[in-house]
């Protein structure tokens, strides 16, 4: 029996799938990255559908209930988001200020005339 808060999981791991497929700045994204979110929405409905795997998956691992190791999943995946974030911010903050110091350049090049000999 389906419970009203598993339709409700499920319609959102369908619409955030959409979303990941249909974005047109995704199709730069890569690949692995799209692989890995869609099988994180198959499993979290697999897990929403059928609670029990994860209760026997975390006896396997050696952890108590399923809703434990389901959070610690999570704080795995938080981490490493919030890594992969930072490392891409600091990527970003790099490039910006190369571009700074080329723009800064040209315009020095430009206001006192100077020539590259």
């Amino acid at each position: 029996m389906i419970i009203i808060i598993q339709i409700i999981v499920i319609a959102v791991a369908l619409f955030a799938a959409v979303i990941i497929l249909g974005r047109r700045s995704t199709h730069s994204g890569k690949a692995w990255k799209k692989i890995a979110l869609l099988t994180l929405l198959a499993l979290m409905i697999v897990a929403v559908l059928f609670p029990d795997i994860t209760n026997e998956l975390a006896h396997l691992v050696g952890v108590g209930r399923g809703a434990d190791l389901v959070l610690y999943g999570m704080v795995v995946t938080f981490i490493f988001y919030a890594l992969n974030n930072y490392l891409h911010q600091q990527d970003d903050r790099d490039a910006l200020f190369r571009l700074a110091r080329k723009i800064a350049l040209i315009d020095a090049n430009e206001r006192y005339n100077i020539r590259k000999k």
